[in-house]
């Protein structure tokens, strides 16, 4: 069997033994150290407000179908999956209710041993059976798995292990198995539920650390899990989610002290909201989760001229881009489409300089040697016609308009015409399915790893709908690296580094993305009533209330305040 090494932080304590070649599952630092609850952390009084949604909630707890209305804290505070994958930290893998697993099969196989002395919030314990039917039930719900499915069996080795076979290797897909996408719902209710995907699910039993409280369509609140594994936790007593009638109430209620979590957008958090209470009042801002881009159809033109996009990308002045647009908060971001300092390990020592320039003067340059004149309207032209680029934004996006809008000046003071055309977000997803649009503004999204990223938004088999290579871009070379990462065990990691320096070989050279900035989400805490948020110094867990399983991770980990 080929093993997983885990990369994990220091001062980790082995869980498990690593019996019969198995890798043992890690325990990160995951408790905040900022403080110590009162009389050993008891839970009495203390009740965590949320910031959760605006207008009114829908009794849904569903963790097998995401995308639909479900209440936040479902995932990761009641369900878990079998180990967390922490976005905030490089090579961070968890258990959870997995302690070790192990690659099988050439790859085509993973045997989970599972923690002992779980139990449903029911009562009843979990087990080996309950983690196969998962898999299974996924695997043969069509309602579930409309696309197909890759798992061929699950089999039930003993009470605390299972093996899960597939048809393909599953070398970059552990975080599939394991991670967010998979979360485990118990057997015992979930086998007399003939359409998973229509459930409501309004009395949920998990293993996560929260069970339901009560629900009003105004708020709702989930309260301690005495069954939970974790000893100890949570310390709270649970958390209460609120719904207002728009963002600027949800603002005012967070500014005024009266929730104590939130993740939501403001232009100057320092002064909108530390500088009311800055003894309690605290943000994280997560900058590593995803790349805006401007998106270039290769299909057409002008976007299509390797000239052209490299004229673009020097033309623009990110800085300002980000000041002017995105408040200041965005962070500048890599030439290789990677999300640093996070993967900054998997950077190709050639590229380990390599940053966005700005130049104007280069960017003229580089179109009149591709054979662009610029024309008495400042505007270059080639074959006759004008060098315009048209831009698809989604109506209301106000930071992303307001970046067209900078991006607008800025090609026009190199010879470029850039039109920003804004569409309902529906007309916005179609385009991007069906591939009419010149260029648009839209994220890029990854993984645990870089390949995840890589392989979202490079290789040819992801253009949608099967993935979010909405470039259309294709080059041999990186589809074949993307596919020798995906059948090398982990454990060669220098060939697997050298696959990722042969796809950035490409990136640097072809430009099939324009990268604007690396993603800005603020996390918003008080630490009036409880303490042990996520910081910079210790990110165990994404801040972000409704990222998950890391909002689960979060509220077992926070004690009342002192």
């Amino acid at each position: 069997m080929r093993v997983k090494p885990i990369m994990a932080g220091a001062a980790l304590a082995v869980l498990t033994a690593c019996s019969g070649g198995g890798v043992p599952l890690t325990a990160g630092s995951t408790a905040p150290t900022s403080a110590s609850a009162p009389g050993g952390g008891a839970a009495k009084d203390v009740m965590v407000n949320v910031a959760a949604a605006t207008g009114q909630f829908t009794e849904n707890f569903n963790p097998l179908v995401q995308g639909v209305p479900n209440l936040m804290g479902t995932w990761g505070m009641i369900y878990e999956p079998l180990m967390f994958f922490n976005q905030s930290k490089s090579g961070d893998v968890q258990p959870l209710l997995a302690t070790k697993y192990e690659f099988g099969d050439d790859g085509r196989s993973l045997t989970f041993t599972l923690r002992e002395g779980v139990k449903w919030s029911d009562g009843k314990p979990f087990t080996a059976e309950d983690v196969a039917f998962n898999f299974l039930y996924r695997r043969d719900k069509k309602d579930l798995n409309a696309a197909g499915s890759n798992i061929k069996d699950a089999q039930v080795i003993s009470p605390t292990q299972v093996k899960i076979t597939f048809t393909e290797r599953m070398y970059t897909k552990l975080s599939d198995v394991a991670g967010a996408p998979t979360y485990m719902v118990p057997k015992h209710i979930w086998e007399k539920i003939d359409k998973p995907s229509k459930e409501t699910n309004t009395k949920p039993v998990g293993t996560g650390p929260f069970i339901m409280g009560e629900f009003t369509p105004q708020s709702y609140t989930l309260v301690k899990n005495p069954l939970h594994w974790d000893t100890g936790k949570p310390k709270i007593a649970g958390l209460r989610f609120w719904t207002y009638n728009n963002n600027d109430a949800s603002m005012q209620a967070l500014v005024a002290g009266q929730l104590d979590w939130a993740g939501m957008f403001m232009p100057e958090p320092d002064k909108q909201f530390v500088a009311k209470d800055p003894q309690h009042n605290q943000y994280k801002n997560e900058a590593h989760l995803y790349i805006t881009n401007l998106i270039p159809n290769l299909t057409k033109a002008p976007l299509n001229d390797l000239a052209v996009r490299q004229a673009v990308n020097v033309a623009l002045d990110r800085d300002k881009i980000i000041d002017l647009a995105f408040a200041g908060l965005g962070k500048p971001v890599s030439p290789l489409g990677l999300v640093l300092p996070l993967f900054q390990d998997y950077v190709s020592p050639k590229y380990a300089s390599l940053k966005l320039a700005y130049n104007q003067d280069k960017a003229r340059q580089i179109l009149e040697a591709a054979g662009y004149a610029k024309g008495g309207d400042g505007y270059y032209a080639k074959d006759g016609k004008r060098l315009s680029i048209t831009c698809h934004l989604v109506t209301g996006w106000t930071d992303y308009i307001s970046a067209a809008q900078v991006m607008k000046q800025q090609l026009k003071e190199v010879g470029i015409e850039f039109k920003a055309k804004e569409v309902s977000f529906n007309a916005f997803v179609d385009i991007q399915q069906k591939g009419d649009f010149q260029a648009m503004l839209w994220n890029a999204w990854g993984g645990p790893l870089p390949f995840q990223m890589y392989n979202n938004i490079l290789n040819s088999k992801s253009m949608p709908p099967a993935n979010q290579n909405m470039a259309r871009y294709k080059n041999q070379a990186v589809d074949d690296a993307l596919e020798l990462v995906a059948n090398t065990p982990p454990e060669q990691a220098d060939t697997i580094k050298q696959a990722i320096y042969t796809i950035q070989d490409a990136v640097v050279a072809d430009l099939p993305y324009i990268p604007l900035q690396q993603s800005s989400s603020l996390a918003e805490f008080r630490t009036t009533n409880v303490t042990g948020w996520p910081s910079e110094q210790n990110p165990y867990a994404l801040g972000l209330p409704f990222s998950h399983p890391d909002n689960g991770i979060v509220a077992k980990n926070l004690q009342p305040a002192q």
